[in-house]
């Protein structure tokens, strides 16, 4: 028997160690073969989330198809051509339906890449192109790359994944390569369909696949004018937006496109438009090796339609909103514009109502009426935000007035409500759009004046406060009458239903003091027929005048209609509003000051606040608060209102129109 310490001792000591080493290794140290390392959070998801449209790689997913199907990634890298041709095969006699969306992803990865690089290398008669994938840092191929051609595979494939036919069904909204594939197809139909030049070309044609071929016929234009009319189309993905807060963007299938009218005499913007363009697809991948596949495209307004219609399913569009009316207010003459129709009481564009979108029957009026020294473009961010609720835009329809804000009130509210009803009269002379008999009026500052003078009743409440007499007891001749008539007896337009003040001096500005109304004086020029149809009121204003020369003294600017002494101004600030009209005021403090006290610089709320509105809402901002975010939902929040006020008097008997229906 040997003995157990005899056989320790003949163990030494380093051997021993040596040992233990090689045990601790051996359990611990072993990396296995599959496994996981701990990170971060945002680092897997960046890794689910890459894909072509992302980065200069293929998505998991198609990792996941080529994988499955033996097709090394350096094949792609040393012939994308065939590459392609040979996955394409594949999807020909295998249904499962993923094989598209990759087909589309590669297609898109190497328009791309053929398109990073314009300047085509010619090295041993070969074409190359500059691709991140290829540690050479080219992407070699035995004929040229298009890259319109692998733009349109790229959407074609996409369609098909989402929307061909075949016994694998299509992916479900969960479904994160469904986002994926609509981008695939949104991007690469916009390329497909843009000049070098960057405008969009629609036309019937037979266009080249990296497999075949596709006939592309127009289907549709549904556009809100005569296709002659249009200056251009550009693609709406290549501008950046600035200046507004957001950018509304729908989501769904298509090309979003700024549509441009021609610039018509006198209008003060070339309009544009939001339009969608779909590429249908008929036929399936079988059929396009073929030359049997065929492509129709629609163009769509979507300030219209939102949607289409795909084999009985409703297909949402991709929208951009934002695009077009920036687009539109890229001039720097238009925000000047409004410093010049103040101090010349001209501009560049005639005053009037100038629509946002071309009429359409059924859509409520939303009349937006700007301030002192400002212009309509000064309503962008309302306009933009408001776009972006589907309610709002289905049922409004948006007309901006445009004023010389130096001329005096009453002169430019018999404009304003000349204006409207020349445009009802225009868009609709048989009176059959009940949507035009339920205008809404809304005025920042001097604007909200203007509004207000829509919808009251004055009667001879001017008159009186004037001249301390009626119009019967002063005793005119009749040519003397109805001057007096036109700008001091006013009533309420029957249009208008609803009316909002913003940031209104319905009791003057605390800024037209005495040194501002002379300054004004003299720095305003107004129109000669103003000055002459004022020197006539204020002749006659004295004439009959018991209460004094101050007071009987007409406003000869706005900022005298403003001033707080005004007696004509107090007297309508008095004035109830009509049974059928609602109103409503938005007032601005700024500080910490609260209610009765404060202003927003430039209107305190004594002055802004009135009796006998719907509601009455104080905002923490300066005076030009119309761009602020509480004072655009609170807007949004009155125009619901009014819908619902609509359809609840539908219920009990109203007759139906188009808005209704």
């Amino acid at each position: 028997m040997v003995n157990r310490f005899y056989i320790k001792d003949m163990i030494s000591r380093p051997l021993l160690f040596g040992l233990v080493v090689f045990f601790v290794l051996l359990t611990f140290g072993c990396a296995t073969p599959v496994g996981v390392s701990r990170v971060n959070e945002s680092a897997v998801y960046s890794q689910i989330n890459s894909s072509a449209l992302t980065s200069n790689e293929y998505s998991s997913y198609t990792s996941v198809i080529l994988h499955r199907h033996g097709l090394p990634d350096d094949d792609f890298l040393a012939d994308p051509v065939q590459f392609i041709k040979k996955l394409h095969d594949i999807a020909c006699h295998d249904e499962r339906r993923d094989l598209l969306l990759s087909l589309s992803e590669l297609c898109f990865l190497v328009a791309h890449k053929a398109e990073a690089d314009q300047s085509q290398q010619v090295i041993d008669n070969r074409e190359f192109y500059y691709s991140p994938m290829n540690p050479d840092g080219i992407f070699p191929t035995h004929e040229p790359i298009s890259p319109k051609k692998y733009y349109l595979g790229s959407a074609v494939y996409a369609y098909l994944f989402l929307l061909g036919e075949g016994s694998d069904p299509p992916p479900g909204s969960f479904d994160r390569r469904f986002r994926m594939a609509c981008d695939l197809y949104n991007r690469s139909l916009s390329n497909v369909l843009t000049f070098s030049e960057g405008k969009v070309e629609i036309k019937e044609n037979s266009l080249p696949l990296p497999v075949g071929a596709i006939n592309l016929s127009v289907k549709k234009l549904e556009m809100p004018w005569n296709p002659d009319e249009f200056a251009t189309i550009l693609p709406a993905d290549t501008f950046e937006v600035h200046g507004l807060s957001v950018r509304n963007r729908e989501p769904g299938l298509g090309a979003p496109i700024i549509a441009v009218r021609k610039k018509r005499p006198g209008q003060p913007v070339a309009s544009a438009v939001s339009a969608t363009i779909f590429l249908e697809i008929k036929g399936s991948i079988e059929n396009l090796e073929e030359g049997n596949c065929s492509g129709e495209v629609s163009t769509l307004s979507t300030m219209a339609e939102n949607e289409i219609m795909i084999n009985d399913k409703k297909v949402p569009l991709e929208m951009d909103l934002t695009a077009p009316l920036a687009y539109s207010l890229n001039d720097p003459i238009l925000w000047s514009m409004g410093r010049n129709l103040f101090r010349m009481g001209r501009s560049l564009f005639k005053p009037g109502i100038y629509p946002v979108q071309p009429y359409k029957q059924g859509l409520i009026p939303l009349v937006l009426i700007h301030g002192t020294m400002s212009s309509p473009f000064w309503w962008a961010e309302m306009l933009n935000t408001l776009a972006g609720d589907p309610q709002i835009r289905q049922h409004f329809q948006v007309w901006l007035y445009l004023y010389d804000s130096g001329k005096p009130v009453v002169f430019s509210a018999k404009h304003l409500r000349e204006s409207i009803e020349n445009q009802v009269r225009k868009f609709d002379p048989s009176g059959q759009d009940s949507a035009l008999k339920n205008i809404v009026v809304m005025g920042h500052s001097q604007g909200g004046l203007l509004t207000r003078l829509t919808a009251v009743e004055t009667g001879e409440t001017i008159i009186k406060t004037v001249t301390g007499k009626t119009l019967k007891e002063l005793d005119l001749k009749p040519k003397e009458q109805e001057l007096v008539r036109q700008y001091a007896v006013i009533h309420p337009l029957p249009e208008v239903r609803r009316v909002i003040f913003i940031a209104t001096p319905h009791r003057g500005s605390i800024l037209a003091g005495s040194l501002a109304r002379r300054m004004a004086a003299r720095l305003v020029a107004l129109p000669r027929e103003v000055v002459q149809t004022a020197t006539d009121l204020f002749n006659l204003s004295k004439r009959f005048s018991v209460a004094g020369q101050v007071r009987s003294s007409m406003a000869r600017t706005s900022i005298d209609s403003m001033a707080p002494d005004n007696p004509s101004l107090l007297a309508i600030a008095e004035l109830p509003f009509p049974e059928n009209v609602k109103a409503h005021s938005i007032i601005a403090i700024s500080g910490d000051e609260q209610p009765p006290d404060g202003d927003d610089g430039v209107v305190s709320y004594k002055s802004a606040h009135i009796d006998g509105v719907e509601s009455e809402l104080v905002v923490p901002y300066g005076h030009s608060c119309q761009t602020e975010p509480l004072v655009i939902e609170e807007v949004r929040r009155i125009l619901i209102e009014h819908l619902d006020a609509l359809r609840k008097k539908r219920k009990v008997g109203l007759s139906k129109s188009a808005f209704y229906q």
